[in-house]
């Protein structure tokens, strides 16, 4: 409803017909009527004008009056309300306080500064130019401090203040100290690091890696159970967990300092399970994680929530396993299976290399051996493995039974199974749309396990001490077979595998290593002709010296950027050698292929490149990973390079 008078346009049209009515009336000679009506227009006039003018004024009133109640009753509230309002100059003064503000002072005498409120965040606070946040502890309680800053002028004055809002969060930090994490923690390597020390030292070396543990769970606020000999269960209240989280769970280099003359040190595999609906959840979680850090080469934290995951720590060197009874009942369970198969198909990763094509031919040796057909898919690009390649095209049985995706598509059967090898990520498998095909799917592998891992194995073998994955189908051919049938281009294929991964047996060997490649010579691998394999031409060692020639050395880091090859395996090498180099800790290559980026990464010395490359999607091991960036330029690759190689380094630091 309007509050006082205007004019309408219904009066304006009343007004221009009275108008038009005195003019005509004047023209028709009616002078009296005409005047005198021209009087009484012009007298409704001025009475309607000091109308309208009445009204206007008692509603700009009416209005003022509101306002200034307004402000009074929030200025009011304001200074009554309960929660800390105060309005600070850019210096850190406090012009303006409520009444609740004066309990945020320690002392009774003050001179009215941010920083006899909150001395350590005053810089943070001043730093906000745009409405933010700032967490602070003030006496004994929690806040949220709101700052939202206001620019304030008046004529030729000009200042900047900013408006503190202080809510009261010690409620909600206890609510969070009581929400609960399941922790899930392993001893690693228990067996070897018992082994590694004299038997009457033992007792004192498990009382004190389990007094440790349960030092560590007290520490935590923790209930703690030990369930197996090297396992134990944790029950932490999720505040603690985040204490962890910010010390970069520094435990994990803490354990490293028992010592009572064992030669191993003894590492923690941890696995928390955190922001599940209910305890069961959360257990399954930190099972989920901790088997997740074990297969990354143990001596670390995985956190899982139901939406993602973090890693923590995993800079220890895998140890190799000494036991062979995993090895053992694997090759049992293998055999059973592919004896109840149809058929056997066998697939690696896309641009496969001869770790994973010798593992493949391992495997069908044990299909054939078992009475089955066993085929391997392989597809363009496969440069790396061109020279065993085709020597085995000259080999009928393998011309036939290696074949492509599309025609492996149309020969599968329910009752074949998968055999994937040297891979166990759905982003690197040669073809995620075979796997969807089969119920029955067997993982062989020897990477570190990454979150991206192909799920519903009825067998998964995944050791990360290997040198290879042809070592470990080295050794199942062993223990499924007393006499294995195996040509010697099929013995020299697992020996390439085995010397590749291992770059001619100076990286990442053990015993098992030696003993897989020694059972190989046996069967008659020859290793001239493997060496030969690898021969490169004059060609190939000039492009290679030009990549090393060109590499940038940034903090004892080569980075090198190749921008045409037609062999990507010349990168590799380069990587290879450009880790070889004195006071240079790692290398990485990134060279160009259509329109992706790929990223070699290598290191013998402490660099871990898989947790670099993992930053970016890739993969591997602490001394060798790759990377594949789709849709990438040169530079932009460069540059997001460069930034997990800094934040790799200063999460190191934090340690």
């Amino acid at each position: 409803m309007k509050k006082y008078y205007e004019f309408r346009k219904s009066d304006y049209l009343y007004s221009l017909i009275i108008s038009v009515a005195i003019l005509t009336l004047y023209a028709l000679g009616q002078w009296l009527i005409a005047t005198g009506l021209l009087i009484l227009f012009a007298m409704m006039i001025i009475y309607l004008n000091a109308l309208d003018t009445y009204k206007k004024k008692r509603w700009e009133k009416f209005v003022i009056d509101l306002i200034t109640k307004m402000r009074e009753s929030i200025v009011h509230t304001i200074e009554k309300t309960s929660v800390p309002i105060v309005l600070i100059r850019d210096d850190g003064e406090i012009i303006w306080y409520n009444q609740e503000s004066l309990n945020l002072f320690d002392k009774k005498n003050h001179n009215f500064r941010l920083e006899e409120i909150t001395p350590g965040n005053k810089e943070e606070i001043l730093s906000l130019h745009e409405s933010g946040y700032v967490e602070a502890k003030i006496n004994t309680k929690e806040y949220h401090i709101m700052v939202i800053p206001v620019d304030h002028a008046a004529d030729e004055f000009e200042e900047h203040l900013r408006v503190l809002v202080f809510n009261d969060i010690s409620l909600i930090k206890e609510a969070e100290t009581k929400r609960s994490c399941v922790m899930s923690v392993e001893v690693d390597n228990y067996s070897d690091l018992l082994a590694s020390i004299d038997t009457e030292k033992k007792p004192f070396l498990l009382a004190e890696i389990e007094n440790f543990i349960y030092a560590y769970g007290h520490e935590m606020k923790a209930m703690v159970r030990k369930y197996e000999a090297s396992k134990f269960m944790m029950v932490v209240p999720e505040y603690f967990v985040n204490e962890q989280v910010r010390k970069k769970f520094q435990v994990l280099d803490s354990i490293k300092s028992i010592d009572h003359g064992n030669t191993l040190e003894p590492t923690l595999s941890i696995g928390i399970g955190k922001g599940g609906d209910s305890p069961e959840e959360n257990q399954n979680l930190s099972k989920a994680a901790k088997e997740l850090a074990l297969g990354r080469g143990g001596d670390q934290v995985v956190i899982k929530t139901p939406e993602h995951l973090s890693f923590y720590g995993g800079s220890s060197k895998e140890i190799e396993k000494k036991s062979r009874v995993r090895s053992r009942v694997v090759s049992n369970v293998l055999k059973d299976i592919i004896e109840d198969s149809h058929k056997i198909y066998i697939m690696g990763h896309k641009n496969p290399d001869m770790d994973c094509f010798g593992a493949a031919v391992g495997i069908k040796v044990i299909a054939r051996g078992l009475g089955k057909k066993a085929m391997i898919l392989n597809e363009e690009p496969f440069v790396n493995i061109l020279p065993v390649y085709n020597k085995f095209m000259e080999v009928s049985e393998y011309k036939e039974d290696i074949i492509s995706v599309q025609r492996a598509l149309a020969k599968i059967k329910p009752q074949d199974t998968l055999i994937i090898v040297d891979v166990h990520a759905n982003n690197y498998v040669l073809d995620q749309s075979v796997i969807e095909k089969f119920e029955k799917i067997v993982i062989i592998d020897h990477h570190r396990r990454t979150p991206d891992q192909i799920t519903g194995a009825m067998l998964s073998y995944i050791e990360t001490y290997a040198s290879s994955t042809s070592e470990l189908v080295t050794e199942l051919i062993q223990y499924v077979f007393e006499k294995p049938e195996m040509s010697i281009l099929e013995a020299e294929a697992l020996f390439a595998g085995i010397r590749v991964d291992t770059k001619s047996f100076n990286f990442k060997t053990g015993v098992r290593t030696f003993e897989a490649a020694s059972f190989l010579k046996r069967q008659g691998a020859r290793t001239v002709e493997v060496r030969e394999m690898f021969a490169s031409d004059l060609k190939s060692f000039n492009l290679k010296s030009e990549i090393i020639r060109n590499a940038e050395i940034i903090d004892k880091i080569a980075i090198a950027k190749v921008y045409d090859t037609e062999d990507i395996l010349v990168s590799a090498q380069a990587a290879d050698e450009l880790s070889n180099f004195k006071d240079i800790n790692g290398a990485f290559v990134l060279t160009a292929q259509d329109n992706d980026i790929i990223i070699n990464g290598r290191s013998i010395k402490e660099l871990n490149v898989q947790l670099i490359l993992e930053e970016l999607g890739g993969g591997g091991h602490m001394t060798m990973a790759g990377a594949r960036l789709a849709d990438i330029s040169m530079d932009e690759a460069y540059e997001k390079l460069y930034e997990a190689i800094n934040k790799h380094r200063k999460e190191e630091s934090n340690l």
